[in-house]
């Protein structure tokens, strides 16, 4: 039999090697590494891997019966607030046959570890039918959901001139938009041309904060903006106005949960007048 601290050495040897040779890949490492049912306090590995910047993955989760149906949320604390954290179920028949499978718990699951992947083990069909409503419900609250909660803009603003626009954003997830991005106002012509691409840069979503389903605190920026004031010529005329969030040139990159969506993940959100 290997002691105890030799295998220890041999993972931690394997960590440092995925770290140096994956150095721009989310790594992750699964919970079971410090033991699967551990619940001493004591993860000496995950300590080690989550000093490295390897997040945590738990394999599976629902696997036995309540109280056991899951080990080491208590570890996720150390990871959401900076590193995504993966969780992945038991085979769905197996966990049904054991009567350990509850789709509250699969949603619980979620909250606890404040989860932005969640692995599916079984036939997707036949667990979506089974499951639907938590599947949705999941939908709502896995990983991040930004959503622009008001908008106020002017009813037109002259070219070239500051004008005035109040939004407020929220982060509806679980976990914070590790990404980030910097929201955006697009102008179009009637024609779909792009007028202008204006860029609030100093709104990053990575930093809107999470809370509890319906709880999250929204983020209200007052932005000042103005198009034409350079190079192409704008000329005065109705332009519809497209919101989206992503690079801090103003390209979209971020999905949101609006409608009108242009195709390119700008959403419009009205219409004003460039005098």
């Amino acid at each position: 039999r290997v002691p105890q601290e030799r295998m220890d050495e041999e993972v931690k040897r394997h960590i440092d090697l995925h770290v140096k040779y994956f150095p721009r890949t989310l790594l992750c490492i699964s919970d079971d590494v410090s033991g699967p049912s551990n619940r001493t306090g004591n993860y000496p590995l995950l300590y080690y891997a989550r000093a490295k910047g390897v997040t945590l993955r738990d394999d599976s989760i629902l696997v036995q019966p309540p109280p056991n149906s899951w080990y080491h949320a208590d570890q996720a604390a150390r990871y959401w607030p900076t590193l995504p954290v993966i969780l992945e179920h038991e085979h769905y028949g197996s966990s049904v046959d054991r009567k350990a499978w509850d789709p509250a718990l699969l949603l619980k699951s979620v909250e606890d570890y404040r989860a932005s992947y969640l692995s599916i083990h079984w036939w997707p069909q036949e667990l979506l039918e089974k499951n639907r409503e938590a599947v949705d419900r999941i939908n709502l609250r896995l990983g991040y959901r930004l959503q622009l909660r008001d908008i106020t803009l002017p009813k037109s603003a002259k070219v070239g001139e500051w004008f005035d626009v109040s939004w407020t954003w929220a982060n509806a997830g679980v976990a914070p938009c590790y990404r980030g991005g910097f929201p955006a106002l697009t102008l179009k012509d009637d024609k779909g041309g792009l007028v202008a691409v204006l860029v609030e840069d100093g709104l990053d979503v990575k930093g809107l904060p999470v809370g509890a389903p319906g709880a999250a605190a929204p983020s209200t920026k007052a932005s000042r903006f103005r198009a034409g004031l350079v190079a192409p010529t704008t000329r005065a005329g109705e332009a519809d106005v497209f919101v989206s969030v992503g690079r801090r040139d103003g390209t979209p990159e971020i999905a949101l949960p609006m409608a009108g969506d242009d195709g390119a993940r700008r959403y419009r959100v009205g219409r004003m007048a460039l005098r």
